[in-house]
């Protein structure tokens, strides 16, 4: 009888069952349909499974995973962006998908020493700081409400969180920091763009680093002659922020609104908290 060169007979590939030999792959089904979220975060989950097989994984919240490698570092990867550009984009979807996954197993891979120079800050919410676990001591501070400032390093592919040690080995002084990383975002950031004819605005700098404008207290000096009364931001995304002045029931109406609306379906989300200026310093803004 005749041999296949590895030793099987003539026809034995015939018996392997038709549904397992056509069986799609986890990135066949994403790209094939049109998952609904549910979907997606399940497939996307089994992905990251898929290209991390040494990690322990599980999902610390809907759309959240948390990563454990062999050796014991830790890393969070939301999945929530990936599915807003794959619902957005049919297109592009294996190129998105690639990049998020490598961005994600990138994560868990040694670090090399933080560069001082590429430090920056970043605005984030109280539900990302909860990803934090209090022993990893994050390089953060409270901003006001529940707005944090973050440091991090800007790397090519992707932002590095910092931590307290990170940024003492890189030879940074705690109370140097924040002047350290707003030189170090005037560096990368576009002019900041004020658009609007008023009673608000949306205020814009490129699709990074917006939200960290409200660091620069020169900045909102001269921004708050442009409304009537104490000024009012929202920070919804961290490519957004609107502004308008207390006295203006329009211009609160509008930023509440158009705040809403990014939360609702934007990426990149960071808080529909209304924030005041008051002698120099941020408030959570309640009106009367």
């Amino acid at each position: 009888m005749k041999l296949w060169p590895f030793g099987k007979k003539i026809g034995e590939a015939a018996r392997v069952p038709l549904a397992q030999a056509h069986e799609p792959s986890t990135m066949d089904r994403l790209l094939t349909r049109n998952c609904s979220r549910d979907e997606f975060l399940l497939l996307y989950f089994k992905l990251l499974q898929e290209r991390m097989p040494n990690h322990q994984l599980e999902m610390t919240g809907e759309s959240v995973v948390r990563a454990v490698s062999p050796q014991g570092k830790e890393s969070t990867t939301y999945m929530d962006n990936a599915w807003l550009q794959y619902s957005r984009d049919a297109e592009n979807r294996q190129m998105m998908l690639e990049r998020y996954l490598g961005l994600a197993v990138s994560l868990n891979e040694p670090s090399d020493p933080v560069v001082p120079e590429r430090i920056v800050a970043m605005i984030k919410d109280s539900q990302y700081m909860a990803m934090f676990k209090s022993e990893h001591e994050p390089c953060v501070e409270h901003l006001c409400g529940d707005l944090w400032v973050v440091y991090a390093e800007d790397l090519p592919e992707r932002m590095r969180s910092l931590k307290r040690s990170d940024v003492a080995a890189a030879g940074v002084a705690k109370d140097a920091i924040k002047e350290l990383a707003k030189e170090n975002l005037r560096k990368v950031m576009p002019p900041a763009e004020q658009h609007g004819d008023g009673p608000w605005y949306l205020l814009t700098a490129g699709g990074d680093y917006t939200a960290s404008l409200l660091l620069f207290d020169g900045l909102w000096n001269d921004l708050a002659r442009s409304v009537d009364g104490d000024l009012v931001v929202v920070a919804p995304a961290r490519d957004v922020i609107f502004f308008t002045g207390a006295e203006s029931t329009e211009g609160l109406a509008a930023i509440r609104k158009h705040s809403e609306e990014i939360l609702t379906s934007g990426s990149y989300l960071i808080s529909g908290t209304l924030l005041v200026r008051k002698e120099g310093q941020w408030d959570v803004f309640n009106a009367n």
